[in-house]
């Protein structure tokens, strides 16, 4: 069995990350290299065997394809990160073919695909490649990743290495945040998300700096940070920094509620484990804490009116502050999603059909769907209502098999950051589809045994 080891980044590997994020900014064939890097190193897995590698990309992909959305100029399609998982699933599938494959533990990816396969042989004949790659291609990879992930059989420091290469490419964005966002001195900060601020879409950079903010809590939570502890706070730091200044509030509260689900099921195994766990809690509260309240201050204090959720009509009382202010009409799409549910029940109405439909229903012109659950439901009737209970009740299912407050945490945390992300931005990146995967991935610790006995493999019960 190949021996993996998550060591820190050293000086010279940090260094060669912000420069490509660096010259990035001003050459934007940087990023196509980089796709084409990805594509290479998965190609090349195949031919040696090193599926490690194909899954080192999987994980790093959420990052890297919002980057290469926010450079201006990159030559590659907005969805290259679902491009990308199309190769990782067949190099997955190839060594698996060529492997002896370990019993699987689960079988929800075969269910998903299922439950979901009526509609779409329904929808077949209204099939439209780009609304099918933008709606429902993430899910039924999701359910192929879960296929492949219930075979898998990692330990420990295999799966600190996979984070931590999920984690590098948030330096390509931080070195964009830097160099090609405008000064903050400059920005008119409004009660609305920032797309100056954020140098791009703004829900899905807050998404991705939420998710670095999750990766690198996750290592220093396994102890196996990508660099220094200090650096890692200082990273987490500017990422709430960024993430705050974009004004839209998803990527954080998402990143603060699961690095808290991780921290509490860590932290109730005995007194130990209590003290420690409490003062990075402390300081992971305390860093967060003092971030907002700067950018609170230079942001004329709007921070904090956005984030309760108040608009410039609400402010100066030309409009009552509802639920849907408040989620930036989100409830009114999720109304919309519920109602073309109950009119198209059984198949519903296909991938990307609801589109056309919200407006029937009070929804904006040509508005697209934000939250997967009423997504689903909507598009596929029936089975996408059976798809979406099948992924709230799997992670529960996962973690009752966890035997190790640690690993509930982890696994919690990567569960919590998935379905909360596809609750306010579908499967707009691949954030959803990583974590979720990588929650349901079996991982098992060696743990010593008696003079006499061998070290056994336990994080989960068979």
């Amino acid at each position: 069995m190949r021996e993996y080891r998550a060591d820190k980044l050293n000086i010279l590997q940090v260094a060669g990350l912000v420069a490509i994020g660096t010259v990035a900014c001003y050459v934007s064939l940087v990023v196509t290299l980089v796709w084409g890097a990805i594509f290479l190193i998965t190609l090349a897995a195949i031919v040696t065997g090193r599926q490690d590698w194909i899954w080192y990309c999987i994980a790093g992909s959420p990052i890297i394809e919002v980057w290469s959305r926010m450079v201006k100029g990159a030559v590659v399609p907005d969805e290259m990160g679902k491009y990308y998982l199309l190769l990782a699933i067949a190099a997955i599938l190839l060594h698996h073919v060529k492997s002896a494959s370990n019993k699987p533990l689960y079988r929800t990816g075969w269910i998903l695909l299922i439950v979901l396969l009526p509609g779409l042989i329904v929808a077949i004949a209204d099939f439209n490649l780009d609304q099918w790659v933008f709606n429902i291609l993430p899910t039924l990879e999701l359910a192929a990743l879960l296929i492949f992930a219930a075979r898998e059989r990692w330990d420990v420091e295999r799966f600190a290495k996979t984070l931590q290469f999920g984690l590098m490419p948030v330096l390509f964005v931080v070195m964009y945040l830097i160099l090609k966002t405008p000064a903050i001195s400059s920005v008119n900060f409004m009660l609305g998300a920032n797309f100056k601020a954020a140098g791009g879409g703004t829900n899905q950079v807050s998404t991705v700096l939420g998710l670095g903010i999750l990766y690198t809590m996750l290592l220093l939570l396994l102890k196996r940070p990508i660099v220094a502890r200090w650096a890692c706070y200082l990273l987490v730091a500017f990422l709430f920094f960024r993430s705050f200044l974009t004004f839209s509030r998803g990527g954080v509260f998402t990143a603060v509620a699961s690095v808290y689900i991780a921290i509490g099921f860590a932290m109730i195994v005995n007194r130990k484990t209590f003290i420690r766990y409490s003062l990075i809690m402390i300081v992971f509260a305390a860093l967060g804490i003092f971030v907002f309240n700067k950018v609170d201050e230079l942001t004329g204090y709007k921070l904090t009116q956005r984030y309760s959720g108040e608009t410039i009509a609400t402010v100066s009382g030309e409009q009552e502050k509802t639920w849907n202010k408040v989620t930036s009409g989100r409830t009114t799409l999720i109304a919309a999603d519920w109602n073309i549910f109950k009119e198209y029940f059984l198949f519903g109405t296909g991938p990307g059909g609801a589109k056309a439909l919200r407006t029937r229903y009070g929804a904006p012109p040509d508005s697209a769907a934000h939250t997967e659950v009423t997504r689903l439901m909507s598009e596929h009737g029936l089975g996408g209502l059976l798809a979406a209970i099948i992924l709230l009740l799997f992670p529960v299912y996962w973690l009752r098999k966890q035997r190790y407050g640690l690993w509930m945490g982890i696994s919690a945390a990567l569960f919590c950051m998935a379905i909360l992300t596809s609750m306010h931005s579908a499967m707009r990146t691949n954030t959803t589809i990583v974590c979720y995967t990588l929650a349901a991935i079996p991982v098992y610790i060696k743990t010593k045994k008696r003079a006499g006995q061998q070290a056994a493999h336990i994080i989960h019960r068979q």
